[in-house]
């Protein structure tokens, strides 16, 4: 443990990342949304144009304020595949490893350092952003470790500019900065309170800057994130309702708690944690206060600093295998009721599944630029031949393929409602059908509107082109 050093502490956690999100590729479960929209993105980028989302059907700007993602438009110029975009997300999470290590290192002994750093890389919050293929949130967590890092050593200069670019990553970040500049502010004296002051004022105007370029790249010139977070349609509970919708909140702040040894809260750096947990918690949306998606990656990283100095202030002997404890218990229970998490003793979590090469013959076997609606475990498989829609209940989409994965069963494309439409359209000779294993693609009549219908959709929708009469000509 002595020899570890910063540089082998992320290389080792590039590798586990870097598995993390190609094992959910290697087995097929991969999905639409969020890898394949990302995956467009970056085709866009790397073109040269801002970032656009046949899958969202809309400039990504126009709904995120994300420039950080034209790296992932560098990666895709190099390796057009989607998987270039999950190698890639695995940097910044392993280099917020070191930064963590680095840090620890400096405040504590080695063996504890070790500890801290394997915490980390363990934890549910971070382990969900990179086994959940890909989110821009992952190029928040190096600048965030490296502004706490710089706030508890009163290195109040650093400390504001590594949080300053934060406003690349996604428009909810400026809050978080200025919860750093309220520490500066409370750690200076004198005249360099006015650093603090200064960066406030940059995040409030970068925040403003993000939501008018969100606003003037969105069609029906809206932000999202308000009609989203905080709106009506949206709502499934009022804020902190600890009845039926309580426990989900609850549940969010325990886990939170507990994967910092619950000592992690006696650092002055748990503040910067605060603007991100509380729109989380007052949004109305449920998917915000579930602990088993990616919302917890840009708390990790001040979770662990924060935990390191209050560790290095409150030296006791039996603390460290107390934290350890907690922290594996809590990112335990949260694998244990996560939807997928990778089995390294599969042989498919290594290298392309089966299911996966069945879908990328199907993609290879397709007119290369074809339109095409998939559902969202086929989705990403395709981005990088054809153009990709989404196959779904919920909206009808103008396609001249319908691709489905009958091994998939999702909320917007059910696996049962997906072998009705494969059966029935399979007896329709204007219908080509291409097979292989679990995949199926469906060659309509002709290019036009196309949905899967089925009970729990959404209708009305339009009718889709096998009930039109359209006939190729």
């Amino acid at each position: 443990m002595r020899r570890a050093t910063p540089l082998l502490v992320t290389l080792l956690t590039f590798l586990w990342f870097s598995w993390l999100g190609l094992a959910r590729w290697n087995v097929g479960r991969s999905g639409a949304y969020d890898l394949g929209v990302f995956a467009q993105s970056a085709q866009s980028w790397a073109s040269g144009n801002l970032p656009f989302s046949a899958i969202r059907g809309l400039p990504l700007l126009g709904e995120h304020f994300s420039p950080v993602t034209v790296l992932w438009g560098a990666a895709w110029w190099l390796w057009p595949d989607p998987r270039a975009l999950i190698v890639v997300q695995a940097v910044p999470l392993a280099i917020t490893a070191g930064v963590v290590f680095s840090f620890a290192r400096r405040h504590l002994d080695a063996r504890t350092a070790t500890v801290v750093a394997v915490l980390y890389a363990a934890s549910y919050g971070v382990v969900n952003v990179a086994r959940l293929d890909v989110h821009e949130v992952a190029f928040a967590t190096p600048f965030l470790a490296l502004s706490c890092a710089a706030l508890v050593e009163r290195r109040l200069g650093a400390a504001c500019w590594w949080a300053l670019p934060l406003l690349l990553v996604k428009e909810d970040q400026g809050p978080t900065i200025v919860a750093v500049a309220f520490l500066v502010f409370c750690f200076a004296r004198g005249r360099r309170r006015l650093l603090g002051v200064a960066t406030a004022l940059a995040a409030a105007l970068g925040t403003v800057g993000a939501f008018a370029v969100i606003w003037w790249r969105n069609p029906q010139h809206e932000i999202p994130l308000f009609a989203i977070r905080f709106a009506n349609e949206a709502a499934a509970a009022p804020p902190f309702a600890w009845g039926t919708d309580g426990w989900p909140r609850l549940e969010l702040v325990l886990l939170l708690l507990v994967t910092g040894g619950l000592v992690w809260v006696r650092s002055s750096i748990a503040l910067v944690a605060l603007p991100t947990l509380a729109w989380r918690l007052l949004s109305p949306y449920d998917s915000y206060w579930s602990p088993r998606f990616h919302y917890d990656g840009v708390l990790m990283p001040v979770v662990f600093i924060a935990l390191v100095d209050a560790l290095r202030r409150w030296r006791r002997p039996f603390l460290v295998p107390v934290v350890a404890v907690l922290s594996l218990a809590a990112s335990t229970v949260t694998y244990l009721t996560a939807n997928y998490v990778a089995n390294p003793f599969s042989a498919d979590t290594w290298r392309p599944s089966a299911a996966t090469r069945d879908l990328l013959a199907v993609s290879a076997a397709l007119p290369a630029d074809a339109v095409v609606a998939a559902d969202n475990g086929a989705g990403p498989y395709f981005v990088a031949r054809q153009t990709v829609k989404v196959f779904s209940n919920v909206g009808a989409e103008q396609a001249e393929w319908v691709v489905v994965d009958l091994r998939i069963d999702g909320a917007s494309a059910t696996r049962a409602a997906k072998e009705a439409l494969v059966d029935r359209l399979s007896r329709d000779p204007s219908v080509e059908v291409l097979r292989r294993g679990a995949v199926v693609a469906l060659r309509m009549p002709c290019a036009g509107t196309v949905w899967l219908p089925e009970p729990a959709g959404n209708p009305p929708l339009p009718a889709p082109v096998w009930e039109t009469g359209c006939v190729s000509g």
